[in-house]
């Protein structure tokens, strides 16, 4: 493994104030330092110094909710009404399954875009018996396979096997609160807690839901439900998706991973500090499926927020820099300060934090692994970096790196030992 001295025209470690003129230096597959690179060269003259010149230097992006296996789905989706009408298009899409290899395809072109796009972590949904499991394994990426369970596995949900690697690890996903009963949740709470490991789902997604949690009409019993064969089940009534999850937690201490928070009220805050939840925004989505923005005011006082481009049968494409945009502009729209930082935030520590992976990653920092991204933007890197990140595309990513592996880019970057 290379010991490598990367130097750009700004560093932005993203838990501490850009860096003019900054480096960071990689040694075992970690951060050995982070500073001025004049200092920085004379403290490790013997490291492989990469030189790029008009960029930008980051935490490797987050992006920290996709579903990867549902590329094969998004040229039959259609026009539909709404979150409820998405579903029934998903389910007459997917009512002649695909085989594996279109599965594996489909996880395999979803990782080129988004790994071409500077991410280096990526938490993905996947089904329990998924062959695009082991693309995803192999890749080099950074990865929380989440595991998407729904009533028919409630049975497994104690025995199933979880692969907890280096770079691979697979958590448990029940789906929605619509679709998955309180016992369902609670198994998998219980698991979670038993294992110390966090766990995820989709959360505050729709109108639909909202009502739904409420006891109220809502379009899943009275169009989804039937449309499948399920029965309606008995749940506790609660005025938001946060405070139902809430609900279902009781006593567990589980760590939970909440996607999408669009459905939120002004309470919702102190139960997401309080349960201490990770919030995953996927801003693009939202917009396409007609759900909604979320309360960027509120996301931007929470700790643990990250941002996801969901998938392709709810989104445009993977690109993470417009996902980044999207954040922004929604912020702007909202009055939020800074918005442009706060987005790269979002992209980079606010969803490791979100994955309750912060500890290893996300920011720049001695200690943690090298999970870097180097963005190219010519003059506008100096002036102001977050702003030049925001304005690029995948086509200016000079080089991404997992733990001091090149993702993309090593043959794009030069220098050996000693060489400026």
């Amino acid at each position: 493994m290379d010991r490598l001295l990367v130097k750009a025209d700004v560093v932005c470690p993203v838990s501490s104030g850009p860096l003019r003129g900054g480096a960071v230096a990689v040694e075992g597959g970690r951060i050995a330092a982070v500073g001025d690179a004049r200092i920085l060269e004379t403290a490790y003259p013997g490291f492989r110094k990469i030189d790029a010149p008009g960029s930008v230097i980051l935490p490797g992006f987050v992006n920290a909710h996709a579903h990867l296996e549902l590329g094969w789905t998004g040229d039959g989706i259609g026009t539909f009404d709404g979150f409820t009408g998405w579903l029934e298009r998903m389910i007459a899409v997917k009512s002649a399954p695909p085989d594996d290899g279109l599965l594996r395809e489909s996880v395999a072109s979803g990782l080129r875009e988004t790994i071409s796009c500077g991410v280096t972590t990526v938490g993905d949904i996947c089904s329990p018996g998924s062959p695009g499991k082991e693309i995803l394994r192999d890749s080099g990426v950074r990865a929380v396979a989440f595991v998407e369970l729904f009533d028919r596995h409630l049975g497994e949900v104690s025995s199933l096997e979880l692969a907890a690697e280096d770079l691979y690890e697979e958590r448990l996903f029940p789906h929605a609160p619509y679709s998955c009963s309180p016992g369902l949740f609670d198994a998998a709470f219980a698991r979670a807690e038993k294992t110390k490991t966090a766990l995820g789902t989709h959360l505050g997604e729709s109108p639909d839901e909202a009502l739904f949690i409420r006891n109220a009409p809502n379009g899943f019993e009275r169009r989804i439900f039937p449309l499948i064969g399920k029965k309606s089940f008995a749940r506790p009534a609660r005025q938001t998706p946060a405070g139902y999850a809430d609900g279902l937690m009781g006593d567990h201490e589980a760590k939970l991973t909440a996607v999408h928070m669009v459905q939120t009220d002004a309470d919702d805050a102190e139960t997401i500090r309080r349960r201490d939840m990770g919030v995953v925004l996927c801003p693009r989505s939202n917009v396409f499926i007609g759900v909604g923005e979320p309360d960027m005011r509120m996301m931007a006082d929470l700790g643990r927020v990250g941002l996801g481009t969901d998938g392709l049968s709810s989104n445009a494409d993977l690109d993470f820099f417009a996902e980044m945009r999207a954040a922004r502009d929604m912020m702007e729209k909202r009055g939020v300060g800074r918005s442009e930082r706060m987005a790269v935030r979002f992209a980079t520590l606010g969803g490791a934090g979100a994955l309750f992976i912060e500890e290893r990653t996300g920011s720049l920092e001695v200690g943690k692994d090298a999970d870097i991204v180097c963005v190219e933007c010519g003059a506008a890197a100096a002036s102001d970096p977050y702003r030049a990140v925001l304005n690029s595309g995948p086509q200016d990513v000079v080089f991404s790196m997992v733990k001091g592996n090149f993702l993309r880019g090593e043959e794009s970057v030069g220098g050996g030992p000693g060489q400026p």
